[in-house]
């Protein structure tokens, strides 16, 4: 049954061949089965304990073997990503996991063998441990801030969806050292006892075994209560005895590493105060009266402590969220407090929305309240996205994005779509009707009216809005990126373009070739991996293969971004080479086809900068890099300084004052923002919108209320740098200018 069981389930995208999904599919399905079967046997031949354990251990072994034969052979047939890493993997969850199986059922089959209904109770107590380890888990994800979990006989679950890169690392290696010691003290112990007739279990007199056997069983308890300092599991305390930073604010307890500067500390308070406040007038609720943010140095600690590295958790139950440390105002905090702050009106254990009291969640309407709640400062709003889709005829039906379809899609769709549906809702039913949903009533019966009904309302709100001509072009290549189960390889591939980025950026220039070509063996569409190859090779290496592999990416073929992403590249080249027309033709091309306000922007200061003789250096080494050299920003600050003193020039002084602020010094900036409001004239209309955006951050960090005003007023002027654009970054900007204090 386990072997039909896992070769059905190699069948499905992420399961076929050995990694980390078939691993774990394994580990939930074999050791119960080899628990129970050696409990039988053993039981049934009353078999004596050494014999017993023997037999465990063999038919475990058999029984692992087995399933990596299934594993392999899905491999032969979808194609095998990382045989050694599989394996090894393997090996370390259910392959241990079999072995620890065999022997509980072995231990079971004694226990049952001397009792009336034997095999019942055989059965009951193989599957006692493997069921019991399962719900501790659980109950560590429910009661702490673990999404991770290590088992003794699944091996390893890394708890989270978009995190693609798995890599237990360290912490199973000295696992799976405890269940050895585990499995070593078991057999040591077992050979100091016998069976006599079948009946009573008698202990020998055999030191050696015993003192052995005692030695391996301390060595594993001290694995187990040693978990904290070697990553196996943590509690809210280790924790925070590990970051060692905290603060409390009006409503919210700030937990942060101990090297962060107390004013960048305060500023993470205010901005939890705000984003709660804020949540709360958008969703009319309170929410908790406290909240707890943990925020952690960098994706790696966040891993190694909670379990989620790129990816930003809430768990409105506990009234917690886990982010990395960020600039004020943090991207993400204000999406992680909406979910906290609707756990008010959410149902079940989780506080969540969803079927059988949260128990089946709905991952649309939890991620699409989140969203409407602190939507994205994109040029566009989600909206106006969505608008793009419809009309490019990509967007989804609206039951399957509130539905567990929607983690078939790409996220990024599925976020855009249900976050644009939930504030379109918002506005037009208001939010007592968003919090009675997300608390379980039928949204057709709250809205009077089928979901086709609704479904065709909300598209005539799209197709009401206007939208910039690039926004329908630029779907595809935003929004279609298939979601993780629909990728061949995308726990190797993405590990192996990461370590190429970092030996790219550490100038390994073999490392990173040798990188991007094992992704691309195993992904010839990764079209992140062709790039940064192509642009490596035209910076520091073979520059003729470097721009014909970014020509044929920007011929056609490829989605737009990355087209665009490679027309840019060769832009720069010819920066670089002083081809200072071509370069800002170029440019100037590449910002006009974008409705990406952060790419546009970028393009329009190159743009400037190419036609500009003062600006060239410093925005070569800010934004481009020179020669074999990556960007430089100590060296793009002096030479900004030096261009801003000598000439007054507006784009020197947005460029420094923006650098600076970026840096967390906002007394600093804002001198030099307010020398770049004073011409917003001279500026691309993009580059003034960040201008006032970031003079609207360092007004609300210093509670400045005059800039606040005086930001307002410009804002809603003759001469705003809003004036035509869509209307994405304008809310975000009045957003925070509204929660600010």
């Amino acid at each position: 049954m386990a072997a039909a069981l896992l070769a059905i389930s190699g069948f499905a995208p992420q399961f076929g061949g050995v990694g980390y999904e078939f691993s774990l599919a394994c580990g939930l399905v074999l050791p119960s089965c080899v628990s129970v079967a050696t409990a039988l046997t053993v039981s049934r031949d009353r078999l004596a304990p050494s014999v017993a354990m023997e037999h465990g251990l063999r038919f475990g072994a058999a029984m692992a073997a087995a399933g990596l034969m299934v594993g392999l052979a899905h491999g032969l047939r979808s194609g095998i990503c990382d045989f050694w890493g599989g394996v090894t993997t393997f090996a370390l969850c259910p392959g241990a996991g079999a072995l620890l199986a065999g022997l509980w059922g072995s231990l079971c089959g004694q226990f049952a063998m001397a009792r009336a209904r034997r095999r019942l109770l055989a059965v009951a107590f193989a599957l006692l441990a493997p069921v019991a380890c399962v719900a501790i888990s659980v109950w560590r994800f429910y009661a702490s801030p673990m999404v991770f979990a290590f088992d003794p006989f699944v091996g390893f679950f890394s708890g989270t969806l978009y995190d693609t890169v798995v890599d237990a690392g360290t912490p199973l290696v000295t696992y799976r050292a405890g269940s050895l010691a585990t499995l070593a003290a078991c057999v040591l112990l077992a050979g100091c006892a016998s069976r006599e007739d079948g009946a009573r279990i008698r202990f020998k007199r055999n030191f050696w075994h015993l003192g052995a056997g005692l030695s391996m069983a301390a060595i594993s308890v001290a694995v187990t209560l040693s978990g904290p300092r070697l990553g196996h599991w943590q509690t809210p305390s280790s924790i925070a005895r590990e970051l060692g930073g905290a603060r409390a604010g009006a409503r919210c307890d700030v937990i942060y590493p101990r090297t962060l500067r107390d004013d960048d500390a305060a500023l993470l308070v205010k901005d939890c105060d705000e984003q709660i406040a804020s949540a709360e007038a958008v969703l009319g609720a309170r929410g908790p009266d406290r909240i707890v943010a943990f925020f952690f140095r960098d994706a790696a600690e966040k891993r190694r402590l909670m379990g989620a590295a790129d990816t930003y958790i809430a768990k409105p139950w506990r009234r917690e969220v886990y982010l990395q440390v960020a600039t004020y105002p943090h991207p993400v905090l204000g999406h992680e407090i909406a979910h906290a702050v609707a756990g008010a009106f959410g149902q079940g254990p989780f506080r969540i929305a969803g079927e059988a009291r949260g128990l089946w969640p709905n991952p649309g309407l939890i991620e699409g309240v989140a969203v409407a709640v602190s939507p994205d400062e994109d040029e566009l709003t989600d909206m106006e996205w969505a608008a793009a889709m419809k009309k490019k005829g990509k967007l989804p039906a609206l039951r399957s994005i509130f539905s567990v379809d929607f983690l078939g899609q790409s996220a990024a769709k599925s976020y855009t779509v249900a976050g644009a549906f939930v504030r379109w809702v918002l506005g037009t039913r208001g939010p007592a009707l968003v919090r009675s949903w997300y608390g379980g009533a039928s949204f057709e019966a709250l809205m009077g009216q089928s979901w086709s009904s609704i479904e065709a309302d909300f598209g005539a709100a799209l197709d009401s809005l206007a939208l910039p001509p690039a926004a329908e072009a630029y779907v595809d290549s935003k929004f279609e990126r298939p979601s993780v189960w629909r990728r061949r390889c995308p726990h190797v591939v993405d590990a192996l373009r990461r370590s190429a980025d970092a030996c790219r950026d550490s100038h390994d220039r073999t490392g990173a070739r040798e990188g991007y070509a094992g992704v691309l063996e195993r992904d010839e569409h990764d079209f992140a991996a062709r790039l940064a190859l192509g642009a490596l090779e035209l910076r520091e290496g073979d520059a003729d293969r470097g721009r014909a592999v970014l020509e044929a990416l920007a011929s056609g073929g490829t989605p737009l971004s990355y087209q665009h992403k490679a027309r840019e590249a060769l832009a720069d080249q010819a920066f670089r080479q002083e081809r200072w027309q071509q370069a800002a033709d170029a440019y100037r091309a590449l910002a006009a086809a974008t409705p990406d306000e952060d790419a546009a922007r970028t393009l329009d200061v190159k743009a400037l900068a190419a036609s500009t003789p003062e600006a060239r250096a410093a925005v070569l080494a800010l934004l481009i890099g020179e020669g074999g050299r990556a960007q430089d920003a100590a060296l793009a600050s002096a030479r900004l300084g030096a261009w801003e003193a000598a000439t007054g020039a507006p784009l020197a002084s947005y460029l420094l004052g923006k650098s600076i602020a970026q840096r967390g010094s906002a007394a600093d900036a804002a001198p030099y923002l307010d020398r770049a409001l004073e011409h917003l004239e001279a500026l691309p209309a993009r580059v003034g919108r960040e201008a006032v955006r970031q003079r609207s951050i360092a007004a609300c960090a210093l509670g400045d209320d005059p800039a606040k005003a005086r930001i307002k007023a410009l804002m809603a002027g003759e001469k705003s740098p809003f004036s035509g654009s869509a209307g994405g970054r304008r809310e975000g900007i009045a957003s925070l200018l509204a929660r600010c204090r």
